[in-house]
This record gives structure tokens, sequence and C-alpha cells, in this order.
């Protein structure tokens, strides 16, 4: 007789519930469980753009089921094989990023408390299997829980055999996906050899989820030792001193990465690369996967995402707000908050543009005398990293005299030329803000 799928979680109950709900035997599994048990859920299914019509039929399938059902289906179409290769992903990855985007979106949106996922125990192995052949850490180990934030997993202690058993006792309908067999996915490929090493071994489920239930016991451990971090202006920060613990760094460099976005583990190869620019230069940077860079800076090391401003060409300024660049307010009162400055209008010279800092650029002081752009924002503190993305009001276009005279460093300073004096037209200047 079939192992009954009983899912009687707490969270279960009067939870607004979106179940990912491609059409396949394990997430057809858990919507009829639901359904018999009489949890409300409505579902959510994707068109990956990946397999054509195939694709498009699974859908159908989905949508008849949940119209023939009583439940509500939302479908959402994007084209993976274009988003993953302007990333620089794989189609697993895209896939994966496109799928975690929209269901963050019906999170945020108030659509749903949680979204259930149809993963299981043997889901749970290949994962972790996955990870060890990518090289992780202990964290990498725990793969995945049966709740996480606000994703759940009401099948993850259930087994391959349990959810094909299920799903012919109840005569559940389901597709199947062709690509599940091709083995050029690293995912399918383990899952074949699984299917083998459980015939030698038939507890070898059970003894990763013990490796699995051990590692979270230590992961939770050295999360308590780090505490939480500090998203500044999409940058976090830590101290050099702290390397010295490297159990404890390395979790808290995991914490930044999710702090930061990025969802999938760091490799256990790039601590050690990390470590190493605790004795760098000072502004030497380190690349890391998923678009993250390390910066060396004094007595840390601090992370951001490479996602930056776009890049500004020289754009003529006449004193108005640009939309997406500059925000000008004129004011009749001398008031200054943080992250204003305040101009003389009257003095912005008629060809002065906006742009990026370059390499020859001079800036005059309030207190007399001119200095580098570089050395001026030394002094301010302004790291190597961040002046390639600031916005700088230049006397003039590239190729005249005065062309590396700064007037305004937005967010920063402004310099003596735009100092106001008595009868200035008076504006403040801020990043623009929509």
């Amino acid at each position: 007789m079939a192992k009954n799928i009983v899912l009687d979680a707490p969270y279960l109950k009067g939870s607004k519930i979106a179940l990912a709900l491609s059409g396949g035997r394990d997430s057809m599994a858990l919507a009829y469980a639901f359904k018999a048990q009489g949890t409300p859920f409505f579902a959510i299914n994707f068109d990956h753009g990946i397999r054509g019509d195939r694709s498009k039929a699974d859908s159908k399938f989905v949508r008849d089921w949940c119209e023939e059902n009583g439940i509500q289906c939302v479908s959402i179409s994007f084209d993976t094989p274009t988003y993953a290769r302007e990333k620089g992903l794989t189609i697993e990855q895209g896939a994966r990023e496109l799928r975690y985007f929209h269901f963050d979106r019906l999170i945020s949106e108030g659509k749903c408390d949680y979204v259930a996922l149809a993963h299981h125990r043997d889901d749970l192995v290949e994962t972790i299997l996955m990870r060890v052949l990518r090289g992780t850490g202990v964290r990498g180990l725990k793969g995945m829980s049966e709740v996480s934030g606000n994703y759940l997993r009401p099948l993850i202690s259930y087994t391959r055999e349990d959810i094909d058993a299920y799903v012919i006792e109840n005569s559940i309908p389901y597709v199947e996906d062709e690509t599940n067999s091709d083995e050029s996915y690293t995912r399918n490929y383990l899952r074949n050899e699984l299917k083998e090493l459980k015939k030698r071994f038939p507890a070898l489920c059970e003894a990763v989820a013990r490796l699995s239930r051990s590692a979270t016991e230590i992961d939770d451990y050295l999360l308590g030792q780090v505490g939480d971090i500090d998203v500044v202006d999409g940058e976090c920060a830590i101290d050099i001193a702290e390397l010295n613990v490297p159990a404890v760094a390395k979790r808290k460099i995991l914490l930044i990465f999710e702090r930061l976005g990025v969802r999938q583990d760091v490799e256990e190869r790039h601590y050690p690369l990390i470590f190493d620019l605790a004795n760098a230069e000072n502004g030497k940077h380190l690349d890391l996967p998923h678009g993250i860079v390390a910066h060396k800076d004094g007595e840390k090391i601090v992370f951001t995402s490479l996602t930056s401003p776009d890049t500004l060409d020289e754009l003529a300024f006449n004193g108005e707000t640009i939309e997406g660049v500059i925000t000008v307010t004129p004011i009749e009162k001398l008031e200054l908050e943080e992250g204003e400055l305040i101009i003389d209008l009257n003095k912005v010279p008629s060809q002065a543009v906006l742009r990026h800092p370059r390499e020859k650029d001079r800036i005059r002081k309030f207190g007399g005398g001119s200095k580098s752009l570089g050395d001026f924002l030394t002094d301010k503190k302004i790291p190597l990293r961040r002046r390639k993305d600031l916005i700088v009001l230049a006397s003039a276009p590239k190729g005249y005299k005065n062309s590396n005279e700064i007037l305004l460093i937005l967010g920063v300073e402004i310099s003596a030329d735009l100092k106001v004096e008595e009868g200035a037209r008076m504006a403040k200047i801020t990043n623009y803000k929509g």
C-alpha cells in the first residue's frame, strides 16, 4: 500500500498559499494532497520558453486541471534562453532566477504568504550532491529545509518512491517533461545515478538527510556568532580582524552575499582569495561569482554588487532637473539638509555638462586654491570603487580649454565657483528622485 501524504503543518492553516504547479508528477501530487485535505491554494505556472509547443501544452494541461477543480491559476510566460544569454547564465540558472523573481513579486504584493514548492527527499539529496561537486562549505550541506522564509517544501520528508506510489494509487494525472531525460543537465545526470546508488545503498536518502540536519545545527550556531549585517548604499563590510576566525568569517561572508541579493552559495575555493585580499594594497579588488566584487578598504573588506548606474555621456545642463540624473529645486532661504547641495544658478556656465569623473579633473576649494579631483575625493573619504559612478558638473564639454574644471560633485560637494553669495539665484541640488 502506498504511503499516504499527510500535510498538517501549522504554517498551512490560515495562510494564502501559491503552489508552483508545473504539471509534473511531484507538483501534481502536492496539488492533489492539498485539495484532498482542503488546504486552500492557487496555482502559479510558468512557460519558460524553452520547449516550444510542448511547454505550451504542459501549461494548458495545468490550466485545464485547475479549471476542472475550481482552482485559480496564474500563468506567466518568459523567454529564458534570451534572459540567460544576456545575463551570462546557464538555462537552468536563468529559469530559476526568473521563477523566483515572480515568486518574490507575488509575496511582496501580498498575493500570497507562502510559495509551496514540490521538492522532496531525493531533491534534497541531489542538491547536496551538486553542491559537494561544486565545492561547497558547511552551509551548502544543509540542502533544502521544509520552511525557508516565505518558501515551503511540504514534501521534503517524502521520497521519490513515496510520491510515485501516491500518484499511482490516486490516479493523479501529470505530464512528463522530456528534458528530464537529458543528462546534459547536471541534475538529470545525478538523478539517474542516484537511482543506481539507491539499489546498492537503500538508506542513502536518509543518510544524506542526517548529514543535512547536522550541517544545519552547525550553521545555525555559526550564524548566531555572526549577528546581523547592515547594507549601506548597496554595500556590506567585514572587519579584517574578523577573518582570524575562518569558520565565523565564512558564515558572515555568506550572509553578506544573501543581503546583496545572491541566493546561491559561495564556493569554498573563493574564501582563501577573499582572505588574501586582507593583505593586499588598499583599493585592490576581487571579482567574485554572481556579480559581487570585494574591495580592500582600510581595515575592512567591502562587498558590493556590480549592478551600477548606467554610463552617463556628457549631458548639457541648463540649471533644470534632468530625469534620472539630477534634481534642481529653487529656494529662497539658505537651509541645507543631508545629501543636499546649494549652488548659485547664475554662476553655472552656459556650456556646463554633467558627466562622470576623468583623470585630469580639478576642483577649486572653498578655502582657496585648486586640487586634483582624485585628491579631493580622497580627502572626502570617497573610496575608489565609488568614484567612477559619481556625477560631476564640468565647466565645458570635452575639447574645451576648461573642460576639466569641476563645479559640482553630486552628493559630495560644490566648488568655490558656485558659492552662494549676496543676490544669488539659489537652488538645492540632489540626486534625481522620481
